[in-house]
């Protein structure tokens, strides 16, 4: 039982931000942008945020998955990285066009 909860919490853990980063970049309105000037950095801040949130998290669940003793456990770690994995792929798919 506890250790569903950790793996409900490692997924907590990357859904709060990933749904953050993803809800900052849907303009509901044209007003000021970070950078300023006639160009909005803001896409391109936001979507680097991502990435770099979704490959880390995907890092941080590989290693615990080999620092588990119990085999149960590892297996739910290499779950989390495979999650992570997809997230990342699926990420870096729609995003790709603010990235440059």
């Amino acid at each position: 039982m506890v250790r569903d909860k950790w793996f409900w919490v490692w997924l907590l853990v990357l859904a709060v931000p990933v749904t953050s980063l993803i809800t900052v970049q849907i303009d509901t309105h044209s007003g000021a942008s970070i950078g300023g000037g006639s160009y909005d950095l803001g896409p391109f801040l936001y979507s680097w945020a991502l990435i770099i949130v979704t490959a880390v998290w995907s890092l941080c669940a590989f290693i615990a998955a080999f620092l588990h003793r119990n085999p149960a456990a590892s297996r739910r770690s290499f779950c989390l990285t495979a999650i992570g994995g997809v997230t990342f792929g699926v990420v870096l798919l729609l995003y790709r066009k603010n990235l440059s």
